[in-house]
């Protein structure tokens, strides 16, 4: 099994806030939460956004990306941590996301068990 340095391991904190007062706002918002959510980003809470990302090579493809699909109103802000900075983060109330709990940082999660479990018992 290959060890991952969780000082290595980053991730991106996508935090913003754009205007939803009338109907082409909220059209130029419901684009830009489309495109955040195909480029891999999960919801931490609202309009607070999370990804995994490996190295700073990932993390400024990823930067490149986001700069050609953000709106020009609202504020949006971009957060690098370590994935040990994440990890240490502190829940003042509510729950740890449900996506953490099953994938974390991982770079690879299969879902699934009944391939293992019927392998273990024919093997057995």
């Amino acid at each position: 099994m290959q060890y991952i340095n969780l000082y290595k391991q980053m991730r991106l904190i996508l935090i913003y806030d754009l205007p939803v007062y009338d109907e082409e706002n909220r059209k130029i918002y419901s684009k830009f939460h489309r495109n955040i959510i195909r480029l891999g980003f999960y919801m931490l809470q609202y309009s607070v956004y999370s990804k995994v990302i490996q190295n700073d090579t990932s993390m400024k493809q990823y930067l490149f990306k986001l700069e050609r699909i953000v709106p020009k109103v609202g504020n949006i802000v971009v957060l690098k941590i370590t994935e040990k900075q994440y990890q240490d983060m502190i829940y003042l109330r509510g729950d740890k996301n449900k996506f953490d709990m099953l994938v974390g940082g991982k770079e690879l999660v299969i879902f699934g068990g009944d391939y293992c479990d019927n392998y273990e018992n024919e093997n057995e």
